[in-house]
């Protein structure tokens, strides 16, 4: 029976992106509440007095629908920090994923003209290329674990 290797320090940048994710989940479940709040008040009883908004209803269901996502995409972003400071596999897959789609949602978005995220191409490229390092994939038990080279001890001569 081998035994155990002890698991690697959580590289900072790793600390970086979970924070990222955090920062991101909050803003997303904040994000989402307000579009259902916003929803809700377009849907209430204020619609029925001014039948002349007979699409509100409609724009509600959009916020509804964009609220959920947002809150959704918040959750997740939440779970997936608490993974990366974990180090767990699944976290380390999860954030290579959704990089990768944010890439093609983005070079789509170019595509058709909706928007021009360059930056955002650019962030997720750093972050695949980031996870992808051994050290990191170590951390996350996706890779062997990298041992570093001790320096040898300075050669003193004792000279007569």
């Amino acid at each position: 029976m081998t035994a155990m290797q002890p698991k690697p320090n959580r590289p900072t940048g790793v600390t970086v992106l979970a924070i990222l994710d955090i920062l991101a989940g909050i803003v997303g479940l904040a994000a989402g509440a307000l579009f259902i709040g916003i929803a809700a008040l377009a849907s209430s009883s204020l619609a029925a007095q001014y039948p002349a908004l007979g699409t509100i209803s409609g724009i509600a269901s959009i916020l509804y629908a964009l609220g959920a996502l947002a809150l959704v995409l918040g959750l997740i972003s939440i779970v997936v920090a608490i993974g990366f400071l974990g180090g767990k596999g699944w976290a380390w897959t999860l954030g290579i994923v959704v990089s990768v789609i944010n890439i093609i949602v983005s070079i789509v978005e170019t595509v058709i003209g909706f928007s021009n995220n360059v930056v955002g191409v650019i962030f997720s490229i750093i972050i695949i290329y980031y996870l992808m390092r051994p050290h990191v994939k170590a951390y996350f038990g996706k890779g062997p674990a990298v041992v570093t080279a001790m320096q040898p001890p300075p050669m003193s001569s004792s000279a007569p």
